[in-house]
Order: C-alpha cells, then structure tokens, then sequence
C-alpha cells in the first residue's frame, strides 16, 4: 500500500478504497505497478492515475488482462485519448467487453454509425452510465 501513498492518494481516500475492496490491503507492490504501468502506457498523467485509482478502486482489483481487453476493445472501436476517458470517467474501467460491444450494436441498430457513437461517448464520457 506504501505505491498508493506514492501516488499521492490521501490515507482517508485509501482507508475509504479498503473499506470498499478489503483485498486492496493485500495487494503487494508489484500487482500496483502493473496497475500504473497500464495506465502510463495510455498517457496518463501520475495525477491522473492517482484520481482514476483513488476514484474507482475496483480498478486494482480487476485481473490485467480483462482491463487490457477492455482497453483494446475500445481503441478498435476509435476511442483515442483513453488517459483522458478514465480520468473524466474511471467507472468506465470496470466495463466487460461484452457490455460495450451490447451497447455499440444496439445505437448502430438504432441507425447510428459507429464513428457518431465514439463520438459521443468520448465527448460526454458520462453515457458510459447508460451501457
């Protein structure tokens, strides 16, 4: 938990992270730094890193690879700026691919084109509530 410090997350936000997913306690050094190097990888900032992790702690309790399918899965879609995604929505993190690709072809159903709807997911980040 010493890496969380290091971020700069608060102790009352980590304290508030353990209360929600006590199996953060135990999660050693190496896991967290998996953790922000996947995130690093996208651009993001260590401040951003440090409110998407303090923001959505469920995040340091998925496995690496579900968190890469999900990032690749919404890169193929055309998301490009996902350092900036995670930081205005971090809950988009805890997505299955599955439920994005749901939500993708139920708008192109709809009549919308894929490019309208990235488009619209990546400037309201918030519909990602809708998925």
């Amino acid at each position: 938990m010493i890496g969380l410090f290091e971020l700069g997350i608060s102790n009352e936000t980590i304290n508030n992270m353990v209360t929600l997913f006590p199996e953060i306690r135990d999660m050693n050094e190496k896991d967290l730094q998996k953790k922000v190097t996947i995130l690093e990888k996208l651009d993001c900032s260590r401040n951003q890193i440090a409110n998407i992790i303090g923001s959505d702690p469920e995040y340091l309790t998925k496995s690496n690879i579900v968190v890469l399918e999900l990032i690749n899965k919404l890169i193929d879609l055309g998301f490009r700026n996902l350092n900036i995604l995670f930081d205005s929505n971090p809950y988009v993190l805890n997505f299955e691919t599955f439920e994005i690709d749901n939500y993708v072809n139920n708008r192109i159903k709809n009549g919308e084109s894929l490019e309208d709807i990235v488009d619209d997911l990546d400037s309201n980040p918030y519909l990602f509530s809708e998925v």
